[in-house]
């Protein structure tokens, strides 16, 4: 009996499997484990994470695609200490039963195949998912080595019943089991309570993004070219650190200008982007997703309320936690999750797409996100959607109502483009307008533009204004013109025209009167009456402050630090830098144009210091202040880049930014302030590689020297120095910077006799008048003893070292005067000319140096080389021919072959190659190779 019912338990069984469909074969790819690309870089800042992967019990990775999640997980796997469980997801896996047989095949192959009951129960596909994980558990042993379980692609998995189990599973696991999920939104596996429990690691989008060192460090292991910091800061703004577009980088860019073009494309939207986004983002999206996405691309930031408005929709709040459940490029900007904004390049894409297929909801969709910004009292960020709808009417209202407070807040830019929006006779017929087309004309140094703003305005609106109200709103007009008057370089008009500026009290714009006295104290800077300016200064910044003018608070606070540069009271500059920055952070207020003034600034004093590092971060803040505003205005700031990769030795930096400073220089006219800076760093430049004709053509046509009664005078003024000594024409440098020196000290240019004096040594020591050189150079560090300079010094190159070595051994220094004496010979050694070749003016301080040093062969001290033999040895070394040789000493070929030959048999040698590694030897060690 008990036969006949095996016999048909058999048969049914045997009919039930028959019923079943064979399962599908295991594809091996999912099971493993993916290999990591080469040239991978370590990211060290995440260990931290990694050190806590085996005290919780389930570790996120979640970010939108293309974050390098898989990436990170398999460094982290293979960096595991125990066993590792991979398994690649796929939608086909929401198969309940195909996923039982991958889950249980990946952790039985790591358990020493542990687990047969439960993988049999997975092969026969009968039980449910949740009663074969129960089996599972059961039979995992209590204790075993650490395992790591890893579930990537998580977000393929949709159905609730898979998902329901793996929690259950996940909850249930063993102490020595780690589950690792690589998901695009945040799973929903029990998080919240794990959190609280702290058996929670999230790693998100935010960390997953690449910093700007570490973009840095990628591009140079691989590419080919150097790629210069700007650039790299420049990239990781656009692609928001986004590792898959580095990936497009390391393909595409092969040149530096091979960058310059990526960037341009990612701008525009590069294509390679575009296509991913569409295949791997965006491809399975909803109508009403993508309608959400296309109506809210447009803004900067938003929250649920202004997603509401431009939707016309009631439930964006419910949209945006889907997204964010979902993964898509939406980024947080506050810890209470009120405020949102897209990552840069999945706007640029979706904005894109919006104008490819229904360009004629643009200006619709603009509109109403400027009505919707000023219901939420945005009105800068309404004024720009206003002005891209392309509506008059609703520009003008929002520059009636904030036009005041846009350039109190120096919206320069925003308000050029609102009023560029306006007919004429609209800026015309309002005060307010005329005023501020006034100003945004003068900023634009359209000059000819102010007085015709002003003669429309005056047309249209005397008749309609009483004598007292028509007489006060001319003298809001005063205050424009003598703006305009400083920047045509007549200080005495703008000096007038700011006085009948102050005389009343303005009708239209409070700033009117501040704006002038800060003309007045310009115009007195710019005439060498320091003290006077600083006054006004002060006075205009207090009155800003008085008026919440925030940008002429900053404007003021910049101009009263230049005036202490001036004086030599460097750290004192420094100080109203950083109130000035203090002010903005504690107004929260964001960065403005003028901002970058006070960052290029701090970046002049920080180079003068010698805190490279430092001294780029200002620049590099300064350009990212100022990227939407023109590339006109970055001069400045790659003036103050080039001279920092001068003083570190990058030459291809240097080559770069002298490169974009001269595009800049051809396209376009700048005050002689901004041309003396700029052309500094290419005379240093050209200096240092060599090129005489390029000096010889900017001596054609550089800025006319004037009388150095201001800091930029003496600037071009040294600047034509430098450029005769480079010639080797000291006798038409020596007269011009006598009379800078004349000027300095009737001015009270401290910094500028500080400058001079280290000029001037230099210029009496190349012409070989050695106690005039070591006067100024001992001036020189009495006055640095003050001002804090070493950055003046280091420009004069190794030459420097033999100048200060013969000032310690011939004269006597007090302690300070010594002490920076040691730093600046320790700095100098530590430079690096572009050549890496060591040219160095050699005297007997310097060849005492060497011989001294205990790793000096003998037969050095025992043959002594004449000075002159030590000079044609570093010529020698830095790659010069015999006939090279003879014009840098400036004599007879057959001279320098007479010393050749005593320098060989001096030195034992025979050949050239001989004398450039013993030079190479000896000149490294003062070099501070």
């Amino acid at each position: 009996m008990r036969h006949d019912i095996g016999t048909g338990n058999e048969q049914r069984e045997t009919i039930m499997n028959a019923a079943l469909p064979a399962p599908l074969p295991l594809i091996p790819a999912k099971l493993n484990m993916p290999l990591l690309p080469r040239g991978l870089l370590g990211r060290p800042r995440l260990d931290e994470w990694f050190q806590r992967l085996g005290e919780v019990r389930l570790a996120v990775l979640h970010a939108p695609s293309g974050f390098g999640k898989t990436t990170l997980a398999c460094q982290w796997a293979r960096a595991f200490e125990g066993r590792v469980a991979w398994l690649q997801l796929h939608p086909g896996d929401n198969d309940s039963l195909q996923l039982g047989r991958y889950l249980l095949h990946a952790l039985d192959a790591q358990l020493e195949h542990g687990c047969p009951r439960s993988l049999l129960l997975a092969g026969q596909g009968r039980e449910a998912f949740d009663t074969l994980l129960t089996h599972l558990l059961a039979e995992l042993p209590g204790e075993h080595e650490p395992l790591l379980l890893v579930l990537d692609d998580f977000e393929t998995l949709y159905t609730a019943e898979v998902i329901a189990a793996l929690r259950f599973f996940l909850r249930n696991m063993p102490s020595w089991m780690t589950l690792l999920v690589c998901s695009r939104g945040l799973p929903e596996l029990g998080v919240a309570d794990l959190r609280v429990k702290h058996q929670l690691l999230t790693v998100d989008a935010q960390h997953l993004a690449f910093e700007t060192d570490e973009v840095q460090a990628l591009l140079d292991l691989g590419l080919p070219v150097s790629i210069n910091r700007e650039q790299v800061e420049r990239l990781n703004r656009r692609i928001g650190g986004w590792p898959c577009a580095l990936q497009l980088v390391l393909q595409e860019v092969q040149t530096g200008r091979g960058m310059d073009l990526f960037l341009e494309n990612l701008q525009l939207g590069h294509p390679y982007i575009r296509d991913y986004m569409r295949e791997q983002v965006v491809a399975n999206l909803g109508a009403s997703t993508l309608e959400f996405l296309q109506a809210t691309c447009l803004l900067e930031r938003f929250n649920a309320a202004l997603a509401d408005r431009l939707t016309q929709g009631s439930n964006a709040r419910g949209m945006l936690e889907q997204l964010e459940r979902n993964g898509l490029f939406l980024q947080s900007l506050d810890g209470l999750r009120q405020w949102y904004a897209y990552h840069p390049l999945f706007a640029t894409f979706v904005l894109g797409e919006l104008r490819t297929h229904q360009p004629q909801r643009l200006s619709d969709l603009h509109l109403r996100a400027a009505e919707a910004l000023m219901a939420e009292n945005l009105p800068e960020e309404a004024a720009r959607h206003a002005v891209q709808a392309g509506c008059p009417t609703r520009v003008g209202e929002v520059l009636e109502r904030h036009g005041r407070q846009f350039y109190r807040q120096g919206r320069l830019e925003l308000l050029q483009q609102c009023l560029e929006t306006l007919p004429e006779a609209v800026i015309a017929g309002s005060p307010l307008l005329t005023l501020l087309q006034a100003w945004v004309s003068q900023n634009s140094y359209q000059f000819d533009q102010v007085e015709r703003w002003f003669k429309a305005g005056e047309e249209a609106l005397q008749q309609s204004c009483s004598e007292d109200d028509w007489a006060r709103i001319v003298g809001e007009f005063n205050a424009v013109r003598a703006q305009v008057a400083m920047n045509r370089g007549d200080e005495e008009q703008a000096i007038a025209l700011a006085r009948e500026a102050l005389v009343r009290e303005p009708l239209i714009m409070r700033t009117s009167k501040v704006a002038a006295l800060s003309g007045l104290a310009e115009a007195h800077f710019v005439q060498g009456l320091l003290p006077q300016a600083q006054k006004q200064y002060e006075e205009a910044e207090r009155r800003a402050r008085e008026i919440r003018a925030s940008h002429l608070v900053v404007w003021n606070l910049g101009q009263l630090s230049e005036i202490a540069i001036a004086q030599g009271y460097l750290q004192k500059a420094y100080s109203l830098q950083e109130r000035a920055i203090q002010y903005v952070e504690q107004a929260d207020l964001q960065a403005t144009p003028i901002m970058e003034f006070i960052y290029r600034v701090r970046g002049q004093v920080l180079l003068e210091w010698h805190h490279l590092d430092a001294a780029e971060q200002c620049a590099l803040q300064g350009i990212q202040i100022l990227e939407d505003v023109g590339d006109r205005w970055l001069l400045q700031c790659y003036a103050l880049l080039a001279g920092i990769a001068h003083a570190r030795g990058q030459q291809s930096a240097c080559a770069d930014y002298i490169g974009k400073i001269q595009s800049m220089l051809a396209d376009d006219n700048y005050h002689v302030d901004w041309l003396a800076n700029a052309h500094a760093v290419m005379l240093s430049y050209w200096d240092s590689t060599q090129d005489k004709t390029a000096i010889q053509q900017w001596l054609l046509t550089a800025p006319a020297l004037e009388r150095g009664l201001n800091h930029f005078a003496q600037y071009n003024g040294r600047n034509h120095a430098r450029a005769h000594l480079s010639l080797k024409q000291p006798d038409k440098a020596l007269p011009i910077l006598r009379q800078l020196q004349i000027d300095a000290e009737q001015h009270g240019l401290i910094m500028d006799l500080n400058r001079n004096h280290i000029l001037l040594a230099q210029l009496h020591w190349l012409r070989e008048e050695r106690q005039q050189a070591l006067d100024n150079l001992q001036l020189a560090l009495t006055l640095a003893s003050s001002t804090g300079a070493i950055g003046s010094f280091l420009r004069v190159g190794k030459l420097l070292i033999a100048m200060l070595k013969a000032l310690q051994h011939e004269r006597r220094l007090d302690e300070l005067e010594a002490q920076r004496a040691d730093r600046l010979i320790q700095l100098a050694q530590q430079q690096r000319d572009f050549s890496r070749a060591i040219r160095i003016t050699l005297d007997e301080a310097v060849i005492q140096d060497i011989i001294n040093r205990p790793d000096v062969p003998e037969l050095i001290r025992h043959s002594p080389l004449t000075r002159r033999e030590w000079q044609v040895l570093s010529l020698i070394h830095a790659g010069q021919s015999n006939e090279q040789i003879a014009e840098h000493l400036n004599v007879a070929p057959t001279t320098i072959k007479t010393h050749i030959r005593s320098l060989y048999q001096k030195l034992n040698i025979t050949h050239r190659n001989e004398a450039v590694q013993l030079a190479r030897s000896l000149l490294s060690k003062i070099q501070g190779e």
